[in-house]
């Protein structure tokens, strides 16, 4: 299952918020979406309707807080508000028994950091971007210990 564009405009914004570029690069430098995404048509694809679902129901958040608005159009302080909400499982909106509003929002996480921290040759970490954040060189042995 692929989403739609709409929802893909969502998961954008979404792990734009949940890893935000600040003078550093955040989750859309290093591919975190593109991650997700090809996890949700390969490995991953039994999540894909549960997690289009959540995207579909963040974008009808939005719209309660703010009518005719989408969570991309959102400003951050008001995705992050929103966001805040949703992990405290206080949604504005009912959402579908299939998927609770915290389990949504704690998978999204995890899936933004296994993206963001990935081997980049597993599809995310793009240029190993959070590699060089945190002085990580994979060329480095890992022992330290001598013999």
């Amino acid at each position: 299952m692929t989403l739609t564009p709409p929802q893909i405009t969502t998961l954008h914004a979404l792990v734009d918020r949940l890893i935000p570029a600040d003078g550093a690069p955040g989750a859309l430098e290093a591919g975190t979406d593109d991650f997700i995404l090809a996890l949700l048509v390969g490995d991953g694809a039994a999540e894909a309707p549960l997690l289009a679902l959540g995207l579909t129901q963040l974008d009808h958040e939005a719209a309660a807080a703010r009518p005719g608005q989408s969570f991309s159009t959102l400003s951050p302080s008001e995705q992050d508000a929103l966001l805040a909400a949703i992990e405290r499982n206080q949604p504005s909106t009912a959402w579908p028994a299939s998927i609770s509003a915290p389990a949504f929002f704690n998978r999204l996480v995890d899936l933004a950091a296994e993206g963001f921290y990935a081997d980049p040759a597993n599809g995310g970490n793009r240029n190993a971007v959070s590699w060089r954040l945190i002085g990580y060189d994979p060329h480095l042995p890992t022992n330290s210990n001598p013999p």
